[in-house]
């Protein structure tokens, strides 16, 4: 899971540069939360799950709050972009849906303890 979140973190970092140097009439939103919120978010994921692929134990923590952020940020521009953007707002409320739910159990799993037979440590 840590190979398989660490490609898709640094898979998002060049979809970030396309989103923040798109045009069009969220292009100062769109710049003002890719670089505040975005990014962090993105670099924070790829550090968890480098750290988790080195198995470092503090990989789990920087998971947490990285899918924390992330969630929090799917939320609110995703309200956001579905109320000022009328294009295809089926289909975006829909991936946006299915996001918010894959964040959410990933954030649960990671915070659950781990069971007492799959050992210590992550």
């Amino acid at each position: 899971m840590a190979w398989a979140g660490l490609l898709l973190n640094a898979a998002g970092l060049p979809w970030l540069v396309q989103l923040v140097t798109s045009g069009g009439s969220m292009a100062a939103a769109n710049w003002a939360v890719g670089t505040s919120a975005i990014l962090p978010a993105l670099v924070l994921g790829v550090v968890a799950c480098a750290a988790l692929v080195k198995r470092r134990r503090w990989g789990r923590v920087v998971a947490i709050v990285a899918l924390g952020l992330s969630l929090a940020v799917t939320l609110s521009y995703g309200v956001v972009w579905l109320v000022l953007v009328p294009f295809a707002r089926p289909l975006t409320a829909s991936v946006l849906g299915v996001l918010v739910v894959v964040e959410l159990l990933l954030l649960i799993y990671w915070c659950l303890p781990r069971p007492w037979w799959l050992g210590r440590g992550r």
